[in-house]
């Protein structure tokens, strides 16, 4: 109640003049569970996997094993997962984001633009933060979907949910969504930037590795154009920062259940290079703007991990973007870019 008043009176205030627009950009990613415990894990899970963008078996086949298997096993399997990486203040994802907004925030001097965080699955919801945008009397919206490379199984499941909420709550703003901006040269440049501080700090490696999170091969031959955007990430970058086509190679992690996915996996690919004399990498995820479950546990734990017990010396995990200034610079001009 005390949220809705002082809503009522921003909007007082922002109103004063008539021809005054205000735009609310939202920066959408997929979640997180509010907490380590099974409970929440399950939460987070059913949601996630119930999204048919996501996954795309027929229901009939696919409700029974993610109720009957998958949610009664799954979280006490992650639980350990979350647990090695979780912050005092929560998730990575979740606080690496609110540092992120808070930076944007203090940067941002056009008082006519509102910045917030949406989850397409957990909390903050991308509904929640739609409704406090209303409150405030926001005329355009901004959806910008934290994914550099557009994929179905994401960007269409973001525009998804901002349709379906807007149109519960019986609101009508202009809507634009940023659909992918691994092109730009903000982000080509923001990325190569992240791995050259990596170098200077931790010396250069026999190899740098692009590893991109995988999907299944099926979505990829039904059209998705992710995988070629992808490869053509890692040429930018790699052609920035002027290395030969040998010193680089793409890969693709988190493969989940059967069938085949996107290749090679990241997984397999350093399991085998200390048999051809490659002991020291470097490895970065540009699939990722805000580090995660997958980038913090996945990558640089299980991977690291994999690598020195298959004989490597030197495994190098370079962060992603999270509140650098490079990203709060890329997320400013790509916003005013769509606002012109």
């Amino acid at each position: 109640m005390l949220f809705r008043c002082q809503a009522v009176f921003l909007r007082a205030i922002l109103k004063v003049s008539n021809d005054r627009k205000l735009t609310g950009v939202l920066l959408a990613n997929t979640g997180t569970p509010d907490s380590p415990n099974p409970k929440d894990i399950k939460k987070y899970l059913k949601e996630f996997l119930s999204d048919r963008r996501i996954i795309k078996i027929p229901r009939i086949i696919w409700l029974p094993i993610l109720y009957l298997i998958i949610l009664n096993i799954r979280p006490y399997k992650k639980q350990k997962d979350y647990k090695k990486i979780w912050m005092k203040d929560g998730s990575p994802l979740l606080v690496l984001s609110k540092m992120l907004l808070d930076n944007i925030k203090l940067k941002n001097t056009n008082k006519d633009i509102f910045y917030s965080i949406g989850m397409r699955y957990g909390n903050p919801s991308i509904a929640s933060e739609l409704k406090n945008f209303q409150d405030i009397g926001i005329d355009n919206l901004l959806i910008f979907p934290m994914f550099p490379q557009y994929s179905f199984s994401t960007m269409e499941s973001i525009r998804d949910e901002v349709l379906v909420s807007l149109k519960k709550m019986q609101w009508n703003p202009k809507v634009n969504f940023i659909e992918e901006y691994y092109t730009e040269e903000d982000f080509i440049n923001s990325t190569a930037n992240q791995i050259r501080n990596s170098w200077n700090r931790h010396g250069r490696s026999n190899l740098l590795i692009f590893t991109y999170h995988g999907l299944p091969k099926r979505y990829i031959l039904d059209g998705d154009p992710y995988y070629d955007s992808c490869l053509k990430t890692s040429d930018f970058v790699a052609k920035k920062l002027n290395i030969k086509n040998d010193e680089y190679i793409s890969s693709f992690h988190s493969k989940f259940g059967f069938g085949e996915w996107t290749k090679p996996y990241t997984e397999n690919l350093l399991l085998n290079l200390p048999k051809k004399g490659i002991s020291h990498v470097d490895i970065i995820s540009p699939t990722f703007s805000i580090d995660c479950l997958e980038t913090l546990e996945e990558i640089e734990i299980q991977f690291k991990n994999d690598f020195i017990q298959a004989g490597g010396k030197k495994f190098n995990y370079i962060p992603c973007l999270n509140n650098s200034s490079d990203h709060i610079n890329l997320i400013e001009n790509l916003v005013n870019k769509h606002l012109e």
